[in-house]
C-alpha cells in the first residue's frame, strides 16, 4: 500500500495542506487561559502534583468579582499535556510560537493517521488523501490548533489514534471492510483467533494511558479495541480477547475512581447543567442534537441550546432543523455504508466523543475528537462503493464526501476571522491600557465594561508590561497589579451600546446603560449569575453587596438584567491607589478621571462670575491647536465659542469640538453626551460641558483619543468580523445553530 514515492507525496501534501490551513497560528499567541497556563509552564518544579494542579483555574485568583459569593473553579487532570507542553516550552526558551508549532504538527499526526486506517480499510489511496484532507481543513480545528489552552484534545486524539492502531497490530486484524462472501463464511469454520502480540499489546496500554492523562474523556479507547474485534475479527475474536478486556476494564474503573473521588469538584453552573428534575432530559437531548449537527454538518460549535433553559420550548424551529439534518446524513451514510464491516464504528465515535461534554458549554475545540470519526465516516463509503452498490440517497456518497471537502476548505476563510475576532477583542483592551497605562503608585485596577474575554487581564497586563512568564520564575500571588470587574459588557467581545458614567461626589460614581442588553444579560448574564451567586439569584433592585473596596447599590434592575449601579469606595476615587477604565462603542478601554473631594478653595473658584467676552476667530483657531498638542484646557474656549451667535467663529468651534472633544467625551462614557436613537449626538449646555470637562479630562486622553478610530481600525475591523459574518448568517436562517437564533434568556 505504500511506496517510498507514495510516502514522500503523502507526506509533502499533508504538510503543505497542513500549513496553508493553520500555518497561521504560529503567530497567534496567547488567549484566555494560556496566560495562566504560561505562568505554570514557566516553573522549575516538575512535580507530579504541580503537574496535576497546572490546569486547575480559579476566577478569584487573578479577578476581583464582587457578586461572587463562593469560589469556583475548574479541576483538570491533564500531566501529561502538561509535561508535554512544559519541555518544549522549557527546551525553546520559553518560546509560545514552538508551542504552536506543536499543534500543528500533532494535528498533521492526527490526519497521517486517519490516511493509514482508511487506507487498510479500502485500500484505495485517493480517499485515504480525501480523509486526511478533510482531517486537515475540519472546520472545528481552526479553534483547536490555534488555542494551546486545546493542545490537550489534539494531544489525546493522537495518543488515541496510535493506541487504537497498535491495538490492531496487537490483535493482527486485517481491516478491510469490504463486505465478505457470506455463503462461503457460513461453510466454512472461523479460524481461530490469533495470539495477542504483546509489544503491540503494550504499546496501546502506554498510549492509551498518556491519553487519559492529557485528556479524560480517552476512557472510552477500550470501547473501539472491542469494536474493532467485533467487526474485522467476529464473536470468536471476542472470547479469545477477554482477559485484555478484563485489563482495560479495571484501568478504566481505576482512573474514573481517581478523577471522580480524588479530583471531583464542581464547576460553575450553566458552564456545565446538572440533572434537575424531567425538564433536563430535553435539554440534554437538544444539547447533544446541536453536538452532533455541528460535528458533521459543520455549523458553529459554540453555545447553541447551552444558552436556554428549554430549547424544545423556545425555539422548537432548531430542534426541527437539526432532526432533518441528522436524518438525512445518516440515512445516507447507513445506505451507502451498511455492507461495511464496521460502518458502525465511526457514528459510534463521534457519539462517544461528544457524550462526556454534552453537559458542558459548547465550544468548539470539543469537537475535535468526533472529527476522527467523520472524516472517516465521509470517505470509507465512498471509497468501497464498487463493492458494497450503494442504493438510494446513498448512491450520492462520492459527490458529499467531495463536497464536504471543498466546502470544508472554503470555510477556513470564514472559521479564521471568526477565531481572530477573539484574539483581536483580547488585545485590543489591553493595547488600548498600554497607551494610557496607570500612573507608577496604582496597586488596583477597576475595569468598567470589560469584554469578558479580558477575564484573564491581569497576567496579559504584566506580559504587555514586560513582566511575563519567564523560565524558573512564578509570579502567581504577585502581579503588577490587582484587577477588580465592576461590570462586564454585555457582549463577550466589545461594548456595543453607549453608557453612562457619572460621579456622584468623591467617593461614588454610577454607570448605567439603556438597550436591549443591559448588564448581566443573555447567557453570559447566566453564567456570571448561576454560576458565582447561586443562592441569591439574579440581581434586582434595591439589592446592595458589601466588599472590601467598595459598596455596591443596584439602583434600576428587570427581568433582562441590571440597568443601573452606583459603586461606593471607601478610599477617594481620585486616590493614587486607584486606577479605573471604562469600555465604550468606541474604545474598550480608556482611562478614567475622577474628581477629588470639594474643598473651600474650589468652591470658591467655581462661584459664578461675569462672563467673558466672547472668543474671536483667532483664539478659536489658536485654542483648536492648542487642544490637539495636548492642551486640555484649550477646550473651554471652545466650549465658550460653541455657544455664539451663528457665524464663523461658532462653526469654527463647533466643528472642533467635533473634532477633538466628541471623540473624548464618547471614550469616557461621559454623562454630558447622548446619541439619541436616529444616531444624532446632544451635549449638555456649555457650562456643564465645560465643568465635566475640567472634573475628568486630562492631557493623555485630548492627545490620544482624538485620532483613536484611525489608529484602531484594523484592528477594530478585525476584531467585529464575527458579528459581520453573523449579521450574513442572519439574513439567511435565524436559528441557535448559527448563532443567529432569538436572544438568550438572562438569569432567573
Amino acid at each position: 500500500m505504500y511506496t517510498p514515492r507514495y510516502f514522500i507525496f503523502l507526506i509533502l501534501l499533508l504538510a503543505a495542506a497542513n500549513f496553508a490551513a493553520h500555518g497561521h497560528a504560529l503567530w497567534d499567541g496567547l488567549f484566555l487561559d494560556d496566560h495562566w497556563h504560561a505562568l505554570r509552564l514557566a516553573e522549575s518544579n516538575w512535580s507530579i502534583s504541580e503537574l496535576l494542579d497546572a490546569t486547575t483555574i480559579a476566577p478569584d485568583r487573578f479577578m476581583g468579582m464582587w457578586w461572587q459569593e463562593k469560589p469556583v473553579s475548574w479541576w483538570y487532570v491533564r500531566p501529561f499535556a502538561v509535561l508535554v507542553a512544559k519541555v518544549v516550552y522549557h527546551l525553546s526558551d520559553g518560546s509560545v510560537k514552538a508551542l504552536h508549532a506543536v499543534s500543528i504538527v500533532l494535528h498533521g499526526l492526527n490526519a497521517l493517521m486517519v490516511h493509514h486506517l482508511v487506507l487498510r480499510m479500502s485500500r484505495r489511496r485517493f480517499w485515504a488523501v480525501v480523509a486526511a484532507l478533510l482531517v486537515v481543513v475540519y472546520s472545528h480545528s481552526v479553534y483547536a490548533v490555534a488555542w494551546l489552552a486545546a493542545q490537550n484534545a489534539l494531544l489525546q486524539t493522537t495518543l488515541m489514534l496510535a493506541g487504537l492502531i497498535l491495538y490492531v497490530r496487537a490483535s493482527r486484524l486485517d481491516l478491510y471492510a469490504a463486505p465478505r462472501d457470506e455463503a462461503l463464511a457460513t461453510e466454512l469454520q472461523p479460524e481461530p483467533a490469533p495470539r495477542l502480540s504483546l509489544p503491540a499489546l503494550a504499546g496501546f496500554f502506554v498510549c492509551w494511558g498518556l491519553a487519559l492523562l492529557s485528556r479524560e474523556s480517552a476512557v472510552i479507547l477500550p470501547v473501539f479495541a472491542v469494536a474493532f474485534d467485533l467487526a474485522f475479527g467476529g464473536r470468536h475474536w471476542l472470547r479469545a480477547r477477554l482477559p485484555a478486556y478484563a485489563v482495560m476494564v479495571a484501568v478504566a474503573g481505576a482512573f474514573t475512581i481517581w478523577r471522580v473521588f480524588f479530583f471531583d469538584h464542581p464547576m460553575p453552573d450553566f458552564y456545565v447543567q446538572r440533572p434537575a428534575g424531567p425538564e433536563y432530559i430535553l435539554w440534554w437531548t437538544a444539547k447533544l442534537l446541536n453536538y452532533l449537527t455541528a460535528t458533521v454538518w459543520l455549523s458553529p460549535m459554540s453555545v447553541g441550546p447551552s444558552g436556554r433553559f428549554n430549547p424544545w420550548r423556545e425555539t422548537p424551529g432548531d430542534i426541527v432543523l437539526m432532526f432533518v439534518i441528522l436524518s438525512i446524513m445518516s440515512l445516507g451514510y447507513y445506505m451507502a455504508t451498511r455492507r461495511l464491516r464496521g460502518y458502525w464504528i465511526w457514528p459510534l465515535w463521534i457519539l462517544l466523543g461528544i457524550l462526556p461534554v454534552v453537559p458542558i458549554l459548547a465550544t468548539p475545540h470539543n469537537g475535535y475528537l468526533p472529527s476522527m470519526g467523520f472524516a472517516i465516516a465521509m470517505a470509507i463509503g465512498p471509497a468501497l462503493r464498487h463493492e458494497t452498490k450503494p442504493t438510494s440517497i446513498g448512491r450520492w456518497c462520492t459527490g458529499v464526501a467531495i463536497w464536504f471537502l471543498i466546502a470544508t476548505t472554503t470555510y477556513m476563510p470564514i472559521y479564521r476571522p471568526m477565531w481572530y475576532s477573539v484574539l483581536a477583542a483580547e488585545r485590543m483592551t489591553i493595547d488600548q491600557v498600554v497607551e494610557m497605562p496607570p500612573p507608577p503608585q496604582v496597586r488596583d485596577v477597576f475595569f468598567i465594561n470589560l469584554p469578558f474575554v479580558n477575564i484573564y487581564a491581569t497576567y496579559h497586563l504584566d506580559e504587555a508590561f514586560g513582566r511575563g512568564p519567564k523560565l524558573g520564575v512564578y509570579r502567581q500571588d504577585d502581579p503588577i497589579y490587582r484587577t477588580h470587574v465592576l461590570t462586564y459588557a454585555p457582549d463577550l467581545l466589545r461594548m456595543e451600546a453607549p453608557c453612562r458614567l457619572e460621579q456622584v461626589d468623591a467617593h461614588r460614581f454610577r454607570v448605567s446603560i439603556e438597550s436591549d442588553r443591559p448588564y448581566f444579560s443573555g447567557a453570559l448574564g447566566r453564567f456570571l449569575i448561576e454560576g458565582l451567586r447561586p443562592s441569591g439569584g439574579r440581581l434586582r433592585t434595591g439589592d446592595r453587596v458589601t466588599g472590601d473596596l467598595f459598596d455596591v447599590t443596584i439602583h434600576r434592575a428587570d427581568e433582562r438584567g441590571v440597568r443601573e449601579l452606583e459603586f461606593a469606595f471607601r478610599k477617594p476615587l481620585a486616590s493614587p491607589e486607584y486606577c479605573f477604565y471604562v469600555g465604550t462603542p468606541s474604545r474598550a478601554a480608556t482611562r478614567v478621571r475622577f474628581a477629588g473631594p470639594i474643598t473651600a478653595e474650589d468652591v470658591d473658584a467655581s462661584a459664578e462670575r461675569p462672563s467673558p467676552e466672547a472668543p474671536s476667530l483667532e483664539e478659536v483657531r489658536s485654542a483648536a491647536a492648542r487642544l490637539r498638542n495636548g492642551d486640555a484646557q484649550a477646550a473651554h474656549i471652545l466650549f465658550r465659542a460653541a455657544e455664539c451667535p451663528p457665524g464663523p467663529v461658532r462653526d469654527q468651534a463647533r466643528a472642533a469640538v467635533t473634532e477633538l472633544c466628541l471623540p473624548v467625551a464618547q471614550a469616557l462614557a461621559a454623562p454630558v453626551v447622548e446619541t439619541t436613537p436616529s444616531g444624532l449626538t446632544v451635549w449638555a449646555d456649555a457650562s456643564r460641558v465645560s465643568r465635566w470637562w475640567a472634573d475628568h479630562v486630562d492631557e493623555a486622553a485630548v492627545r490620544i483619543l482624538p485620532g483613536q478610530a484611525e489608529r484602531y481600525a484594523d484592528m477594530r475591523w478585525q476584531r467585529d468580523a464575527l458579528f459581520r459574518i453573523r449579521r450574513i448568517a442572519g439574513t439567511i436562517i435565524q436559528a441557535d445553530l448559527y448563532l443567529t437564533g432569538p436572544p438568550f434568556p438572562g438569569p432567573r
